[in-house]
């Protein structure tokens, strides 16, 4: 089923703003059969949300739009739909009445601006807000269908729940979907090496999504192909070895989490580059005191030689960035947080900071458990967000790599 997204608030088109709605609308749709064809960022101007919804109907038999449907005078969507679909503008009891209840439950006074809220475009159906105050819209005809929802997040997302199994019902059966989760090497290698297995499978739709450190694979078959799906995936876990994170769809946390949790261990993480976000990530999940004992952010030397006994002699032999330093560091933290294993990252994540030996994107990864060491260095691209956010996911790898390699009874 043929779908079109359209994010309306000039707020979106505004330097420096990202639209972020349509990305996390997209997986969940297609999940419920409906293919998105388009998406579209308009500003709160009622023409231009007009001739927006013209052109996606033109052109998907399911719009969906999120934003202007709140009480302040730039919330222009109702008049736009209504102007689209040639039909005025009706003030909805139920509506109405839903708007009232809200302001009465956070003692809001009810005012002429929440009444507009409650206008509905004739033969348009109410949608409930479960999580604030706007309702959402359902318009249905045989060109197809239009749905607004809030542009506030949270209500957006509450909405939508509650919408999927009457989108279940338009989309029909939905197509069968597999997640596959690479880490530690590149977009282009990975999609070299499962080419030999989708080949074999002309019938699976088969993408690849990179981010830093990371790569998805996603699988998807039309309705009934979940046989060839499930043949497709384990021909590819097969290809991808301990390069692959899981085959289900689990994070690169989920999996470290649960392979701490089966030998009851924990970690501890010594961060310089990075500041912070490979603790971030370790804390990321509920329940994570059980295999999180601490981290420490030591940018200085003296930091590290403090807080994880870095000795004087390896920073002025070797440097902070170096294999020394960060496996001395994996030691220091282990040590300090009693924890079985300890992790530590050290870099160069620029834009300054570089020489000849050492360029900008340096960046040393060191594992350590029961006194032995596994470290490698990288030299990673980008700006300076981009080499943190990598360096991070490589050593959250390393820590996974290092667990199957001890559960296997080899060295970290």
């Amino acid at each position: 089923m043929k779908t079109a997204l359209i994010a309306i608030g000039s707020e979106l088109l505004r330097p420096g703003a990202r639209e972020t709605h349509s990305d996390w609308l997209l997986p969940r749709l297609r999940s419920l059969g409906l293919e998105v064809v388009s998406r579209q960022v308009v500003g709160d101007d009622i023409d231009a949300v007009a001739k927006a919804f013209a052109h996606a109907r033109a052109g998907a038999r399911v719009v969906l739009a999120t934003g202007g449907i709140g009480p302040t005078r730039d919330d222009v969507t109702r008049q736009a739909l209504a102007r689209m679909l040639g039909r005025p503008l009706r003030r909805h009891a139920a509506s109405e009445a839903a708007v009232r209840r809200w302001c009465r439950r956070y003692r809001i006074r009810f005012t002429g601006a929440h009444a507009t809220q409650a206008l509905v475009p004739e033969g348009a159906r109410m949608l409930r807000n479960p999580a604030g105050s706007a309702p959402g819209l359902w318009v249905a005809d045989p060109r197809g269908w239009v749905i607004v929802l809030p542009g506030v997040f949270r209500e957006m997302t509450a909405m939508l729940r509650t919408l999927q199994p009457r989108l279940r019902r338009i989309a029909g059966k939905p197509p069968t979907f597999e997640t596959l989760r690479t880490a530690g090497v590149g977009e282009s290698r990975i999609d070299a090496r499962i080419a030999r297995v989708a080949r074999r499978f002309p019938e699976i739709e088969v993408s690849t999504l990179a981010s830093p450190g990371e790569v998805r694979i996603q699988l998807w078959g039309g309705a009934g192909g979940a046989r060839g799906v499930a043949s497709c995936r384990r021909g590819m876990a097969r290809i991808l070895g301990e390069d692959l994170v899981s085959a289900r769809g689990e994070s690169l946390e989920e999996v470290v989490h649960a392979l701490l949790r089966r030998r009851r261990w924990r970690i501890a993480a010594a961060e310089s580059c990075t500041a912070g976000l490979l603790a971030a990530r370790l804390t990321r999940l509920p329940g994570s005191s059980r295999v999180f004992a601490g981290g420490a952010v030591c940018y200085t030397d003296a930091a590290k030689r403090r807080i994880l006994a870095v000795s004087a002699e390896t920073l002025r032999r070797h440097g902070a960035v170096s294999g020394a330093a960060a496996r001395a560091m994996a030691r220091g933290a282990a040590a300090v947080f009693d924890a079985q294993i300890g992790v530590s990252v050290t870099g160069i994540a620029g834009p300054g900071g570089g020489t000849t030996e050492h360029p900008v994107g340096t960046v040393h990864v060191a594992v350590v458990h029961r006194g032995v060491t596994r470290h490698r260095r990288w030299l990673l691209a980008g700006d300076r967000e981009k080499v943190r956010v990598h360096a991070a996911a490589l050593a959250l790898d390393q820590v996974r790599r290092s667990l199957l390699r001890a559960f296997r009874g080899r060295s970290v």
